[in-house]
């Protein structure tokens, strides 16, 4: 006779359940996400004789009760809700939408008296929890989009999509490689693939993850207790130094040798995935080069305050003293062990990770060729004192990367670049570049109005030189009115008009038309969304390895998305610019199954 362990006590379940939607309210926006990503231990309700003879999971009929009773819904509302187009019951991990019936079915007989007590006060605490966070939308009529999407315009079938996601991830993946003994539990790729799906699933390392134990096609697969380990001796430079690391008789920053470690596996991919494109038959429909590019920065928020208490200050520790975005004057002790690469972002209260990344737009295929740390200088801190990553050193190093790769035409940047050390050193590649310009000087405004006044001209052009370093070259900059993708820009300058600066000499009828591909960066906006929605996991680590892994990891699962769909071109009669056959979303399903060979 098996002894059956004592059930977890009532207000031990409701306190766990708790500490996870605190946690997961800084990550979500609804509380269906919410909910869909709680972890629910097997021995919470054990009050159902007969699981076996069960027609729906244990773990997706508890979300259901608990999304009933956080939304405030009545059993037949909770299955419409679950059936409805937003596809709720997916979310949930069920098979399909349980109707009005089973629902009541599963709540008489599948919960004790006490665990369904205890389901509807966890569900109250749900609702009071989601309630006191600004960002999670409570809004019991809204219900989040459908997530991976329906494929739209399309009537190829899931073998074709499975044999192309499965292609693209074998050349994607192929370089990361770890210095781990010999006789490792897991593969490498265990691990990898498990990444994968955090990355796709936006979970935690850390979070006990069942769910993908069950997608994987493996015996057994690594427990999160390892998996960090793991992936910090993928991204962790070699513990011996050499000459070439010392510069100006200090040592290289350790962030820009995890920096170098592993982009040389993001490389690999890269290298990989367009070596699969030019050797295609549809090469004219793939990278024609020479490119244009673009660059852009994009955010990964870190929550954590870089302030601690008063209290908690030691003796004699001194406080700064700063000034915060609207002006206001501020007295703060540090924390010792703030990350050194979480910068603040143009609002103010906001910090985080910053990347910048150049990508192949227009008609080609929109592959991510570079990625670049970016530090700027926090509020308190003294520039003078800080190693910050100018502008231009990002666009170098970025140029260099992705030239290793194709050849590059043009570059577009925004007015984040707008420097003349930036425009020199793109001079100095060989590059055009046509870069967004602030309004900064009277002149600027004079042109503006001169323009707007003139009774058969919409468009100006005013010839400069520009000198750096000694280096001169010619500039043109354009005045232009603005469409809708470039009012879209927060560049302070007049409601009507936009500024650009290119070396190329142009004629004023010329500038509307050269600033018209300016809009092709505009992908890369729909670009940073894809990947910080669909290929970026949760992360609450300061350790920097990790962080820039884990962003190269997602932005290499955007790369084989879009190789993905490039390989489904002869498939599908659309055009795959901005909506692609296959979706973001959908990839987060498909590469939990075939991200890698679960015979390795």
């Amino acid at each position: 006779m098996t002894d059956t362990p004592p059930p977890t006590p009532k207000q031990e379940i409701r306190d766990a359940i708790a500490e996870q939607v605190e946690d997961l309210c800084c990550i979500h926006d609804h509380p269906t996400r919410i909910i869909a990503n709680l972890d629910i231990d097997d021995d919470w309700f054990t009050g159902y004789d007969e699981p076996e003879r069960a027609k729906f999971e244990l773990e997706g009929m508890v979300k259901t009760f608990l999304y009933m009773h956080a939304r405030d819904l009545k059993q037949s509302e909770t299955a419409r809700r679950l059936g409805g187009a937003s596809y709720i019951f997916s979310r949930f991990e069920l098979h399909s939408a349980p109707v009005k019936q089973v629902i009541s079915y599963n709540k008489r007989h599948r919960f004790k008296p006490s665990e369904r007590k205890t389901l509807e006060k966890a569900g109250e605490d749900i609702q009071e929890i989601c309630a006191e966070h600004e960002n999670v939308n409570v809004d019991a009529s809204i219900e989040p989009g459908l997530d991976p999407e329906d494929i739209q315009e399309s009537d190829f079938g899931e073998d074709q999509i499975m044999e192309a996601v499965d292609r693209a991830s074998q050349y994607g993946f192929s370089g990361f490689t770890a210095d781990r003994a010999s006789n490792s539990k897991y593969a490498l790729n265990a691990y990898l693939e498990r990444q994968g799906y955090l990355n796709m699933a936006n979970a935690g390392a850390t979070t006990p993850r069942r769910r993908f134990a069950r997608l994987s096609d493996r015996d057994e697969v690594p427990h999160g207790s390892s998996h960090n380990r793991t992936m910090k001796k993928i991204a962790d430079p070699d513990s011996q130094l050499t000459f070439g690391e010392f510069v100006d008789g200090g040592r290289i920053p350790d962030w820009q040798r995890i920096r170098d470690e592993t982009l040389e596996a993001f490389h690999v991919g890269v290298e990989r995935i367009l070596k699969e494109i030019r050797s295609d038959d549809r090469s004219e429909v793939g990278i024609r080069e020479p490119v244009n590019a673009a660059v852009d920065i994009v955010t990964w928020n870190f929550w954590p305050s870089p302030f601690k208490k008063q209290r908690d200050a030691d003796p004699g520790e001194q406080p700064v003293t700063y000034e915060t975005s609207t002006r206001k004057k501020r007295t703060k002790y540090l924390k010792d062990d703030y990350p050194v690469m979480a910068s603040g972002f143009k609002e103010g209260h906001e910090r985080g990770y910053k990347f910048a990344t150049l990508t192949i737009v227009a008609e080609n295929t929109p592959i991510v060729l570079a990625i670049e740390p970016v530090r700027d200088v926090r509020a308190w801190e003294d520039e003078s004192e800080v190693s910050r990553t100018s502008r231009a050193d990002v666009v170098d190093r970025l140029l260099e990367q992705a030239q290793q790769h194709v050849d590059i035409n043009k570059v577009f940047a925004d007015r984040e670049f707008d420097t003349h050390e930036v425009r020199h050193l793109i001079n100095k590649h060989d590059l055009y570049y046509i870069i967004g310009k602030r309004q900064q000087a009277a002149k600027d405004k004079e042109n503006i109005e001169a323009v707007e006044n003139h009774p058969e001209i919409d468009a100006r052009v005013e010839y400069a030189s520009l000198t750096f370093d000694g280096d001169e070259h010619d500039l043109s900059i354009m005045y232009v009115p603005k469409d809708a993708e470039i009012e879209n820009q927060d560049d302070g300058d007049d409601e009507g008009y936009a500024i650009f600066t290119t070396n190329y000499r142009v004629e004023p009828e010329r500038a509307i038309g050269l600033t018209a591909q300016y809009r092709d960066r505009w992908e890369i906006e729909n670009q940073y969304k894809s990947i910080k929605k669909h290929f970026l996991p949760s992360s609450a680590s300061k350790d920097y390895r990790i962080r820039f892994l884990y962003f190269t990891i997602g932005v290499m699962m955007y790369n084989v998305w879009r190789f993905t769909n490039f390989l489904l071109r002869d498939e599908v009669d659309v055009d795959l610019g901005e909506k692609p056959p296959l979706r973001a979303g959908e990839i987060v399903e498909l590469v939990a199954f075939c991200l890698f060979d679960p015979g390795d």
